[in-house]
């Protein structure tokens, strides 16, 4: 199986994902046989060194796809935005360049990255998989120097066409999976929770006195440590005035361990305050994470509030594999909380507030006995967490995903054609669209436009668009077909049935993708018929049902062409699997011509044939 994966942040990048991300691929090339391609950024420093948009290495079986990017300072708005979006153009480029894989991935370092992976997926014929470790614009709305309506509404836009379109989606915890599903209408059957790990065999709970404590005087004293990135989610003033608060307690040191945005900020800080007794140390190397984190007596875990379940911090996994006990400053909803109070591994403090964060800690200054309790049980916690169990759940979802039936891959011609059809259609089209929108209102008063779900290309849903040509309420009874003398079809809908203009918005779903001009008719998900017998039944049970879906559903086909109108859906089928045989381009113009030719004759509302 050939796997692509998209996503900025790689080896050697010391951030968790990259990390994280460089175990998954590697074990899936050494433990589950798999040919791994990643297309990331450029390694650290390497920014403007050598020439071309894409170079190629390989490390530990996983052939490296470097794509160049602007590497502007990232706290700045501007700076973060041309990353984005440099590194996007250069990932569609290397996605180009990729071998043809099965299944595509794409995880959320930049946002937009997805829309690359996805058309690399699609150009390939491969499934898509979104493994979301961060929600978008969830994040950024929350960070002072990353906030923009028009920039939020984007992201939201993109997260959930993301969504929508994923054959399978990861998340990376419980509360995470029910903010995809009510928040971004993520089909809950496709949504898999596997969470992120730590290396149990790598990390293992070590003894105070290590070689690392004692280069560091971090033998004697109780250490409050935070270990990772130093960012704008991890709300570390609150650690910061923690300290402050416990600074008469001379048995406490408070360590800092990494480095990031806030690094500088946080620094002057704690000298503003006179925090002799808080430190910041360097990010420590893999290898060395056992014995930093053995040198803490607990550790501290902030998360901002409002993010719960748009980030889970992955340093939990790290701290539970340590077997060191730790005081979570998040909301009640968040990962780590429920893994807290699962697991009795730790304890709990409001996001934000310093006092209670002072008392937590100072509670475990005091009882060591209690500190020992809670350490045991996050080791034991850390196994359900452990690097092979959460890949071979990563394979799984894989392997079942690239087995499923391809969709027929998607001519781009076809593609080209009907974009620039449809561009052009909406141009002409638009003085048209003013009339009838006076008359469908002046008709009733009810809405000009209805809106509905409909199954796409791959079985995805999406928003199809139509001049309203029915009572507002006909849908109250479900998603029946229209019949002959229909009492729910209005006066105006009549002529705009008969001369198939109710149909002109959907220009603007051919226009973006998710129709073509000739295909198999769109669907509702739920749609129903009468059978001769009387009884009603979902067309989706019809055998053979799922093929319609390996290409676009079109404006028009060979079933609207020739078909009855009054001809039962489910043998309708026929001319829709006829057609997904036999097309090509030339087809698909004869059938264009003939749909403008029964336009013009007004014959579309007509039950018998039309030509």
């Amino acid at each position: 199986m050939k796997v692509c994966v998209f996503n900025r942040s790689y080896w050697p990048d010391d951030g968790a994902t990259g990390q994280l991300l460089a175990q998954l691929c590697e074990d899936l090339v050494a433990r589950h046989g798999m040919e791994v391609t990643v297309v990331c950024g450029e390694r650290p420093g390497d920014g403007g060194r050598g020439f071309g948009l894409v170079r190629r290495e390989t490390r530990n079986g996983v052939e490296i796809l470097r794509a160049r990017g602007t590497t502007f300072d990232k706290a700045r708005f501007a700076g973060r935005v041309a990353n984005y979006l440099s590194y996007f153009f250069s990932a569609w480029v290397a996605g180009r360049r990729a071998a043809r894989p099965d299944v595509v991935v794409a995880l959320t370092d930049p946002p937009i990255i997805g829309l690359a992976a996805l058309y690399a997926a699609r150009r390939a014929g491969a499934r898509f998989v979104y493994v979301c470790q961060d929600l978008f614009p969830e994040v950024t709305r929350l960070m002072e120097n990353f906030r923009s309506r028009l920039m939020d509404a984007a992201l939201e836009r993109v997260g959930r066409a993301l969504v929508a379109r994923a054959d399978r989606i990861v998340a990376v915890g419980e509360t995470m999976r029910d903010r995809l599903v009510e928040g971004k209408g993520a089909d809950p059957a496709r949504v898999t929770v596997i969470h992120n790990w730590a290396d149990c065999a790598a990390i293992i709970p070590r003894p105070k006195d290590n070689a690392f404590a004692r280069a560091h005087g971090l033998v004697e004293p109780f250490v409050v440590m935070h270990s990772g990135n130093l960012g704008l989610s991890q709300n570390l003033d609150t650690f910061v005035d923690a300290a402050a608060r416990l600074r008469g307690e001379p048995g406490i040191e408070w360590v800092l361990m990494g480095g990031g945005a806030r690094q500088a900020a946080l620094a002057a800080r704690v000298s503003e305050l006179g925090l002799e007794r808080v430190r910041f140390l360097p990010r420590q190397p893999e290898e060395g994470l056992a014995d930093a984190f053995g040198s803490a007596d607990i550790f501290v875990i902030g998360l901002r509030q409002g993010l719960a379940g748009c980030i889970v911090p992955s340093k939990l996994y790290g701290i539970l594999a340590a077997g060191r006990p730790y005081v979570a400053a998040v909301e009640p909803a968040c990962e780590v909380a429920n893994i807290t109070f699962k697991h009795d591994c730790g304890l709990l403090a409001p996001p934000g507030d310093a006092a209670v964060l002072a008392s937590r800690v100072l509670e475990l200054y005091r009882d060591r006995e209690l500190c020992r309790h809670l350490g045991a049980n996050a080791r034991r916690a850390a196994e359900s967490f452990d690097r092979p169990g959460q890949v071979d759940a990563y394979a799984r979802i894989l392997r079942e995903a690239g087995n499923e039936p391809r969709p027929v891959r998607q001519s781009r011609r076809k593609r080209a054609f009907d974009a620039a059809l449809a561009g052009l259609g909406l141009v002409l089209s638009a003085p048209l669209w003013a009339l009838v929108a006076l008359a469908v209102k002046l008709g009733d008063g009810g809405p000009v436009l209805f809106s509905q779900d409909r199954v796409g290309v791959g079985g995805h849903p999406f928003r199809s668009l139509k001049f309203r040509s029915m009572v507002p309420d006909a849908e109250r009874f479900g998603p029946l077909q229209a019949m002959e003398g229909d009492r729910r079809i209005t006066r105006v809908g009549s002529w705009l049935r008969a001369s198939a203009i109710d149909e002109l918005p959907q220009l603007w779903n051919i226009f973006v993708g998710d129709m073509s001009f000739v295909g198999p008719r769109a669907l509702v998900p739920a749609e129903i018929e009468t059978s001769s017998g009387g009884a009603l039944g979902r067309l989706a049970d019809v055998p053979g049902y799922e093929r319609r879906h390996q290409v676009r559903p079109g404006l028009t086909g060979i079933a609207q062409v020739f078909a009855a109108r009054d001809v039962p859906r489910r043998r309708k089928f026929r001319y829709d699997l006829l057609y997904i045989r036999r097309r090509s381009f030339w087809l698909d113009l004869r059938l264009i011509a003939l749909s403008f030719w029964i336009t013009g004759l007004g014959r579309w509302d007509r039950r018998g044939p039309k030509v």
